[in-house]
C-alpha cells in the first residue's frame, strides 16, 4: 500500500458520548477529596499482554496527574475468566473505591460485577465489555464497526478476491468475538472473497506464530490475514512465511513491536486501540463515578488507523504518552 492511498468509504465510529461532567485525558477532573487516597483495582485479562502495560503506564502516570489516587494492578498469568472472578471477589473484599476490567469471558464475570456494584463499587469495563452486567460504562472501540473497518481494508488489500484467513486469540472474549463478526459482515459484501480457515491462539504470541506457519504450509495462495489481535506481531519474524507480495495482511493494534511490519511492507495496515487511554479513562470515569456522576453506556475511543505514510506522526503521539512529564491530551485520531 503506498503512502498517499486514500480510504474512500471508511466510517469510524469516533463519538466518545460521554455524560455532561465526565472528563477525557484532555481535561482534569477535580482531584479527590483530601484524606484517605482513592484506590482503583484494575484487571486486564492477563498480565502477559504488551497492550495492557501500556493500560498499566497510562493509569499510574494519570493518577499522578489527578493525585490521591492509587492504582492496583491484578491479573492472572494466562488468560483465565475464572481467575478474574476470583481476583475481583477479593477486590470487593478489599472495599477498593472502584474496579475497571477486561472481561475474559462476559457471562463468567457478569456475576461479579454485578456483585461489586451491589456492594456498592462503581465498576467499569475496557476494551472487552461485560454488556449484561450492571457495569457502569464500557470504555474503548465499537468492536463491530472496528471489525468491518478491518474487513473492508483487508478486502481492498486483496482487490476483493481471493480466500482469506482470520487469527483470533481466546474463545468467547466479547471483544474478540464481535470483531470477527464484523470482519466476516465486511467480507460477504464482496462475493469474491472466501473466509476459509479461523484459527484461535488463546492470547499466546508463541501459539499464533506456529498457527501461521501452519496455515501457511497448507495454504500457499492465500490472499490475504486479518488478525483481530496482534498477538503474532509481538514477536520477531512472525510472518517470514508470509510472501507480502501474494498475501495481504491487516491487523488490530500498534504497537512498537509491530511498528517494522509495517516499515517492511508485510503488514499493509495496523487498526490501533489507544491502549494507553485504556488506563487514563478507566481513572477519569471512575474519578467521576466516585464523585456521583451519572455515566454513559458506553464511552467509545475511535481507532487510529496506521499506515507507512503515517507511522511517522504516530511515533511522534506515542512518544508524549510514554513519557511521564506531558499530560495526555486529545491528540486527533489518525487516519490514512
Amino acid at each position: 500500500m503506498t503512502a498517499g492511498r486514500r480510504w474512500p468509504g471508511i466510517v469510524i465510529a469516533v463519538a466518545l458520548a460521554l455524560a455532561p461532567g465526565v472528563s477525557l485525558s484532555g481535561e482534569n477532573p477535580s482531584a479527590p477529596a483530601s484524606g484517605a487516597p482513592l484506590t482503583f483495582a484494575i484487571v486486564p485479562k492477563l498480565l502477559d499482554n504488551p497492550v495492557f502495560n501500556y493500560a498499566r503506564v497510562g493509569a499510574e502516570k494519570r493518577a499522578r496527574q489527578i493525585g490521591n489516587i492509587r492504582i492496583l494492578w491484578r491479573a492472572p498469568q494466562e488468560a483465565d475468566a475464572a481467575k478474574q472472578v476470583e481476583i475481583i471477589e477479593s477486590l470487593i473484599a478489599m472495599k477498593v473505591d472502584g474496579i475497571a476490567v477486561s472481561c475474559n469471558e462476559p457471562e463468567a464475570l457478569r456475576g461479579v460485577i454485578d456483585k461489586a456494584i451491589a456492594a456498592g463499587i462503581p465498576t467499569i469495563t475496557f476494551d472487552s465489555d461485560a454488556p449484561k452486567s450492571r457495569r457502569l460504562t464500557y470504555y474503548g472501540v465499537n468492536d463491530l464497526e472496528c471489525g468491518r473497518l478491518l474487513g473492508e481494508a483487508l478486502a481492498r488489500e486483496t482487490k476483493g478476491k481471493g480466500e482469506v484467513a482470520m487469527l483470533t486469540g481466546m474463545r468467547g472474549a466479547f471483544n474478540l468475538e464481535t470483531r470477527m463478526e464484523g470482519v466476516r459482515e465486511a467480507l460477504r459484501r464482496h462475493p469474491g472473497m472466501a473466509l476459509v480457515q479461523t484459527v484461535a491462539c488463546d492470547d499466546d504470541t508463541a501459539k499464533s506464530v506456529s498457527q501461521i506457519e501452519g496455515v501457511m504450509k497448507a495454504r500457499p495462495a492465500l490472499a490475504g490475514w486479518a488478525f483481530v489481535g496482534g498477538w503474532p506481531l509481538f514477536a520477531r519474524g512472525a510472518l517470514d512465511p508470509v510472501d507480502a507480495k501474494r498475501t495481504a495482511v491487516v491487523s488490530w493494534d500498534a504497537l512498537p513491536p509491530e511498528w517494522p511490519y509495517l516499515e517492511g511492507g508485510k503488514v499493509r495496515l495496523l487498526l490501533a486501540q489507544r491502549v494507553f487511554h485504556w488506563g487514563v479513562e478507566s481513572v477519569n470515569l471512575l474519578v467521576a463515578a466516585a464523585k456521583g456522576v451519572r455515566l454513559p453506556r458506553n464511552s467509545y475511543s475511535g481507532v487510529d488507523l496506521v499506515t507507512p505514510g503515517n507511522l511517522a506522526a504516530y511515533r511522534r503521539m506515542w512518544t508524549r504518552w510514554e513519557d511521564p512529564a506531558i499530560p495526555f491530551g486529545r491528540d486527533p485520531l489518525l487516519k490514512p
